[in-house]
């Protein structure tokens, strides 16, 4: 039986493919809608905003809400970022629902399983090969977000034997709170938008020390930079090589327009360990992750595991795998990246208009800026007082604090106008030198 969501979607997408609805026409209420459905006005809501996903309507306020495309004439409109949020929040809650209403006999009669939910790890693996990371089942992990999988990982005895670990600078800002915290041993190397230096890799690698090198191969955070498919099979090579672990955090995976492959799809050797987070997918409250384990290493994560947690919370796990099974993720997912290609594409717009001339990196809302040395005098570096200049990213105090992120257009718009306001002077490639 349909449900009245359902059929609501349904209705009145057939009277705007039929021409019922025309472009501009305006829908009725939800007030109406819910008395004409017999049903709440959430349920109209919730049709509602999974219409305006579709591009089928648009609200005006304290009006109503009105078809925006008809099949004569299609118009393209973004959705914002919070109703995308607001779709996916909807959306998880529905499957929280689920998993508790009608559902709830695998709470009475689970058999524990500290790897995780049998149909969440079944869903997740689908979710892992479209993404070209290739896996048996019995190698996943379902951990309560990223931090706890790399937690677990720090506290490890691996199977080489050696203590220190290796961090690219600058690096992941909770990896150097962990670091830092616990005292762990480690070295830094340094990462540009050049990539690293794999001859310095292989030196650092064939110290003897090194246990495993955290790495973001894909949209480094807070670089946004990627490696090319040869510096990674380069990497991968020398982790075989040297016998040292990687760990790869893919946390922007599903907003690759590229669809580069991983560090874990040139792996022949079980040296890579591949974490995906669903944070950035769904919402940052949702703290699941998936750990991708060599078998060397399962048996001993999966003990530091039951030590702090018995199962990563169950009805979570449930929820989560109702919402990949039924569609709801892969559609969030398409409606982010659209936007996050929408930001980006409407900075480059405004670099293109200022003629802008440093390097520079887009991600989703932001822009990182190379500065030139002309730039890194103290009266300009102080009027980027406030502005994000890494610091929270590096670990070594002689890091280059020689790039800036610029948070959202009116960041930007700020930094163009300090530009402009300098006396004019050339930028050579050698500005940029080290």
């Amino acid at each position: 039986m349909t449900s009245k969501y359902k059929q609501i979607v349904e209705d009145i997408r057939d009277q705007i493919a039929s021409g019922q609805l025309a472009t501009s026409d305006k829908l009725p209420s939800i007030r109406q809608l819910s008395k004409q459905y017999a049903c709440n006005t959430d349920t109209v809501q919730k049709a509602l905003m999974e219409l305006r996903h579709l591009h089928l309507i648009y609200p005006i306020a304290k009006s109503g809400y009105y078809v925006l495309e008809t099949p004569e004439k299609k118009i393209e409109l973004p959705l914002p970022e919070s109703d995308i949020a607001n779709l996916a929040y909807e959306d998880f809650k529905l499957c929280l629902n689920e998993s508790l209403i009608g559902r709830e006999s695998y709470l009475f009669n689970y058999y524990h399983q500290q790897e995780g939910l049998e149909e969440l790890l079944h869903e997740v693996q689908k979710l892992l090969i479209a993404s070209d990371v290739y896996s048996k089942i019995d190698q996943l992990v379902i951990t309560t977000g990223t931090q706890q999988a790399l937690y677990i990982l720090s506290q490890m005895t691996f199977p080489n034997g050696r203590a220190e670990i290796l961090l690219e600078e600058p690096t992941y800002p909770r990896m150097i709170e962990l670091v830092k915290h616990l005292k762990l041993p480690y070295q830094t190397i340094k990462r540009d938008w050049e990539g690293i230096n794999l001859k310095k890799l292989e030196q650092l690698f064939q110290s003897g020390n090194i246990k495993w090198f955290y790495t973001m191969p894909r949209l480094h955070n807070p670089l946004g930079h990627s490696y090319s498919s040869s510096e990674k099979k380069a990497i991968v090579s020398l982790a075989q090589r040297y016998d040292v672990y990687l760990i790869e955090d893919d946390y922007l995976v599903d907003f690759d327009s590229k669809h580069q492959a991983p560090l874990h799809y040139f792996d022949t050797s079980q040296h890579v360990i591949y974490i995906k987070s669903f944070s950035a997918a769904i919402f940052p409250g949702l703290r699941l992750a998936t750990v991708v384990l060599p078998p060397l290493l399962l048996k001993d994560f999966l003990a530091h595991k039951q030590v702090m947690d018995y199962d990563t919370n169950l009805i979570l796990q449930k929820a989560l795998a109702l919402y990949i099974k039924n569609g709801m993720f892969s559609k969030n997912v398409a409606s982010l990246k659209r936007q996050f290609l929408a930001n980006q594409a409407q900075n480059q717009k405004i670099l293109n208009a200022n003629h802008f001339q440093l390097p520079y990196q887009l991600l989703n809302q932001q822009v990182i800026v190379k500065l030139p040395q002309t730039l890194l005098t103290k009266p300009f570096t102080k009027q980027l007082e406030g502005m994000d200049r890494l610091v929270a990213n590096q670990l070594s105090h002689r890091a280059n604090l020689d790039v800036i992120r610029l948070k959202d257009k009116k960041e930007l718009h700020h930094f163009l106008t300090l530009l402009e306001s300098m006396t004019p002077s050339p930028l050579n490639a050698k500005d940029f030198a080290d």
